[in-house]
């Protein structure tokens, strides 16, 4: 056995036989975000003997403070393209296959089934809720992490031997939700949560009989503003929608296909005869927008209480993106036939324009 794994498998919960079986196991990780920049090296490094990172984003800058995966040389590259060749060089023993494309109703079946373990790294809830359903489906175990702001959690869903992401929370919310780039988020406790989700696939692949606690029907919940942890138990639901049926009448719901079209800054620029809808709230607005762009807080869109301006086609931005989506279905409603989003939000242009003034 090789001496990269000595000051794991002296460890008597793991052992040879354990570090075999982690040698044998198969690893999804959806999504090469913050959190699966922290899971994945650390299973890389624990010799996880085959590895697959889902996830059709691209390295950002804003990115780097907690995708520590990433350098300024991964730079508008796809992310699981530059996490792979990152583990790669981590561990050259192991195989590691990168899927630039979205988690779907496409692949979501022969994904899940072609691997032991799945980890739940998204950042969007319809892509939890699909992954979540869909390891019940075909019976999975799911680790699930999430971190916003200052606060994470972090638990194992197995259905038939525990609770699925359905019995703690049944529906998804609706309307807009905010994500890291908008609520912001604290990198060293996006590494703690991935961190934790990697204990917690080495101890799916190790197995039982090490007498080793898993996350299993517990709920590990971090608070980092004053340190304070706790874990609490997650039951089963006898009625629970998902896992309270056979799998076989389980039937999944993708992300519905958006219906904007994201561009960079340099195309954006090429449609200054567009009108630009900045879908931030007020205060946002009035601290810094693109010239000229007409303001639609999303809040008051929902609400009803603002109406688009008549046309057929605009550029829409806020913050990151995220709003732009929402703000797209409500500006389709109101027949706009061609609505792009500015990749990158406000910063994008920003830092464009900053980077054009430095070199004139």
């Amino acid at each position: 056995m090789s001496d990269r794994y000595a000051k794991q498998f002296i460890l008597p919960e793991i052992g040879p036989d354990g570090q075999t079986r982690i040698g044998a196991g198969r690893v999804l990780c959806v999504g090469a975000g913050g959190l699966g920049c922290a899971v994945l090296p650390y299973l890389a490094g624990a010799g996880v003997g085959q590895i697959t990172v889902i996830d059709n984003d691209r390295v950002d800058r804003t990115n780097l403070q907690r995708q520590v995966l990433f350098g300024e040389s991964s730079l508008d590259r796809p992310k699981a393209v530059a996490a792979a060749d990152r583990l790669r060089d981590l561990n050259p023993d192991i195989s590691v296959d990168p899927i630039d494309a979205r988690l779907n109703l496409d692949n979501v079946e022969v994904l899940l089934k072609s691997h032991d373990v799945i980890v739940d790294g998204s950042d969007n809830y319809a892509t939890k809720y699909l992954v979540a359903d869909a390891c019940v489906k075909f019976n999975r175990p799911l680790v699930y992490g999430t971190v916003t702001g200052m606060e994470a959690m972090v638990t194992v869903f197995y259905a038939g031997q525990g609770p699925c992401l359905r019995c703690l929370f049944p529906k998804a919310p609706t309307g807009w939700v905010p994500n890291c780039a908008e609520a912001g988020v604290l990198g060293s406790l996006v590494g703690m949560t991935g961190s934790l989700q990697a204990s917690e696939v080495i101890k799916l692949l190790v197995g039982k009989s090490t007498g080793m606690q898993g996350l299993l029907g517990r709920l590990w919940v971090m608070d980092a503003r004053d340190g304070q942890s706790r874990v609490m138990a997650v039951r089963r639901r006898a009625d629970c929608g998902t896992c309270g049926q056979p799998p076989a009448d389980i039937v999944l719901q993708s992300a519905p296909r958006p219906v904007l079209r994201e561009i960079d800054v340099t195309e954006a620029r090429a449609l200054a005869g567009w009108p630009f809808l900045d879908v931030r709230e007020r205060d946002e607005f009035a601290a810094g927008h693109i010239p000229g762009a007409h303001n639609l807080p999303l809040s008051e869109l929902q609400s009803g209480r603002i109406s688009p301006p008549a046309g057929s086609r605009c550029v829409v931005y806020c913050e990151s993106g995220v709003r732009c989506h929402t703000a797209a279905e409500i500006l389709k409603s109101f027949d706009y036939q061609d609505i792009r989003g500015l990749r990158g939000g406000l910063p994008a242009w920003q830092a464009a324009a900053d980077s054009h003034s430095t070199q004139s």
